[in-house]
């Protein structure tokens, strides 16, 4: 009787309730707001009431019996005022498949509590990842300040492994035992209390004497790792003296004959091989009828006498004439910085200034770059933190000019040309080698970091100009005095193709469409364009009113190519209409006639257009309109050669036959 009475209560306060399978489908009675009911989960005893013929009586194996009728829990609807107070931490069970109370909005987006499992995986977190290893914050940091956190954090990084390696060497034992002992142990002994003062300090404010120590000690450790130091303090009495960083020689060098040993009948082989090696180079273009290049390394026999009738040394004789030859100083401070970097690496806080040229307002620095003059000068490709010159005394000089205060301090000089350089160039893209030409009929190739002699080559005749492929470094198009456009194989040394269409010297030499082809201009008074590796003309370009045009420049954007004219004028033709002139785009009002002035375009897609004249004048244009622009009294003589930075873009440098070399920006 108690149960039925608590049924008819419920009856009545839910009016009606029906069940459908698990679902239950709730008719509100009339004035009721929904909102304000909710569903709780409430123990339900057994026996009959809303049971059926299967949920009367309480089934105890009969699960749908014992949800509809039997003892058990049962959804029930009840009022939101009842479920506030009751406990809210059962939505919270990781297992609940059906969440059976109404979360509030702050409980749904509530930070997570407690430990977390390393293996869960969280969609929130899954979508806040931007990088492989998580997700990467943004933050601006000084560039000085992270330079310096990084290569501190490098060296205490580096400083631990040593450590470690020390420790494993030492818990190795037995006869593989590499622990220090002696002098090398006394040694790591300060080094340990030393590491605690130089702990506190950043790379940028230890001393020179500080950063030698460190450098001296990291090599004792290294030494003493591989046993390279022996219990006496002395080099090869340990073991793993092969392996060491003070290793020994794999070995005697294999003895050479020297030259006072031979007997006549072998010198005058010598002398018959050296004659005939002569001719055979001769032939090829490799060596002129001066003679003898800088680079032959044959020594013809009988030639190196002294009064009392002996021989010298063939190798001595050959280092000191190659010394003679070619010679390279350095005049920085260092070669290779605290990083191991070299002095030729791009120094990272240089950047663009800005996507847009400005022409430049003043002279921010000027000096005396050579003594006898400047015939050309160059920005390092891409960067341009360096610049090259070559003067008229012999030398190419190497400038830092990647600093924002205009120090231009004199990095490397190169001395290797008897007669005035006329001419120099960057191998594209890395700059690692650059190609010089001078009076003296030699072409050399240098190493522009070590300042070594990579080739040398000549053909006996004057080289004017010179031009690397863009996309084959090791190409060099040569033209000469001789009518001939020569190409050079600067691996090997030899002449793979000539041109020799022209009527007269050579004077210029530019690469378009990527390589493919290249035009030329000459004392001729003509323009000929040429297929890469086919030595016939594909475009020949003359008319009578028109003058010899001994400069060219390829426009940035590879459609037009500027040419210097000697009627005080620059021409200019397009590369994609068959090198035809465009009669609408002429630049005039300076005076270049009888000097090759260069030309200079701004790197941003070579808006602006720059050129010196006989006068020491420095003019620029638009390039898109014809218009002049600007003009500066440049240089007291011919300014000769100028160069627009690549990256600080209202930078140019400009040279002249007075030897100055003078920053505009």
């Amino acid at each position: 009787e108690e149960e039925e009475e608590e049924e008819e209560r419920f009856k009545e306060k839910s009016r009606v309730t029906k069940k459908v399978g698990k679902a239950v489908v709730v008719d509100p009675a009339p004035n009721v707001n929904v909102a304000n009911l909710a569903l709780a989960r409430r123990h339900h005893p057994g026996g009959g009431g809303g049971g059926g013929g299967r949920g009367g009586g309480g089934g105890d194996d009969d699960d749908d019996g014992r949800t509809r009728g039997g003892e058990g829990d049962a959804l029930v609807v009840v009022p939101k005022s009842d479920v506030a107070a009751a406990n809210v931490e059962a939505f919270l069970e990781p297992n609940a498949q059906v969440l059976m109370t109404n979360a509030t909005y702050e409980q749904m987006n509530a930070k997570v509590e407690g430990p977390e499992h390393p293996d869960l995986k969280r969609r929130d977190r899954r979508r806040a990842r931007n990088h492989h290893m998580g997700f990467v914050q943004t933050v601006n940091v000084d560039s000085f300040a992270f330079d310096a956190q990084y290569n501190t954090q490098m060296q205490m990084q580096q400083q631990e492994q040593r450590e470690q390696q020390q420790e494993r060497g030492k818990r190795g034992g037995g006869g593989g035992d590499r622990s220090v002992s002696g002098k090398s142990a006394t040694t790591n002994n300060n080094n340990n209390n030393n590491n605690s003062n130089w702990s506190a300090k950043t790379v940028y404010d230890m001393t020179k004497k500080e950063r030698r120590e460190k450098r001296n000690e990291a090599l004792m450790e290294v030494a003493a790792s591989f046993g390279g130091i022996g219990d006496d303090g002395n080099e090869g009495d340990a073991i793993g003296d092969t392996n060491g960083a003070w290793a020994k020689s794999p070995g005697p060098k294999r003895d050479v004959m020297k030259k006072s040993e031979l007997s006549r009948e072998q010198k005058e082989y010598l002398e018959w091989h050296a004659k005939r090696n002569d001719a055979k180079r001769k032939a090829r273009g490799k060596l002129g009828d001066a003679g003898r290049d800088d680079d032959d390394v044959v020594c013809a026999a009988g030639k190196n006498k002294n009064k009392e009738g002996g021989d010298e040394d063939a190798d001595e004789v050959e280092l000191k004439r190659r010394q003679q030859a070619a010679k390279t100083k350095f005049h920085g401070e260092e070669e290779f910085k605290y990083d191991g970097s070299s002095w030729l690496a791009k120094p990272k806080a240089l950047k663009s200034r800005s996507d847009r040229c400005y022409m430049p307002e003043k002279v921010t620095k000027q000096w005396i770059a050579h003594g006898k003059g400047v015939s050309h000068l160059e920005f390092f490709p891409n960067s341009g933190h360096v610049l090259l010159t070559c003067g008229m005394e012999g030398v190419a000089k190497i400038w830092d000019s990647g600093d924002e205060n205009n120090k231009f301090k004199l990095l490397r000089s190169y001395t290797g040309h008897a007669k005035a350089i006329k001419a120099g160039r960057f191998t594209p893209n890395d700059g690692s080698m650059f190609a010089t030409c001078g009076w003296d009929h030699k072409v050399r190739l240098w190493d522009t970091e070590t300042g070594a002699v990579v080739r040398t080559v000549s053909s006996g005749k004057t080289p004017l100009c010179l031009a690397f492929h863009p996309q084959k470094s090791n190409i060099l198009l040569v033209g000469q005095s001789d009518k001939k456009i020569v190409q050079y194989d600067m691996q090997s040394g030899d002449v793979v193709q000539e041109y020799d269409q022209h009527l007269g010297g050579v004077n210029s030499i530019a690469f378009c469409d990527g390589g493919k082809r290249f035009a030329s201009t000459s004392d001729d008074k003509t323009l000929r364009a040429w297929e890469f590796g086919i030595p016939v003309t594909m475009k020949y370009v003359a008319d009578p009113l028109m003058h010899s045009m001994p400069s060219t420049k390829m426009h940035p954007g590879g459609d037009y190519l500027a040419c210097q004219s000697l009627d005080n004028s620059i021409k200019i033709y397009s590369t994609k209409d068959r090198f035809r002139e465009k009669r609408n785009k002429s630049f005039m009002g300076h005076q270049n006639a009888g000097f090759a002035c260069e030309i200079a375009f701004s790197p941003d897609d070579g808006k602006y257009m720059a050129s010196g004249d006989g006068d020491g004048r420095l003019f620029f244009w638009d390039f898109k309109t014809g218009r002049k622009m600007k003009t500066f009294k440049a240089h007291d003589k011919v300014c000769i050669t100028l160069d627009w930075h690549p990256l600080l873009a209202s930078r140019v440098s400009t040279g002249s036959w007075d030897g100055k070399v003078k920053v505009w920006d």
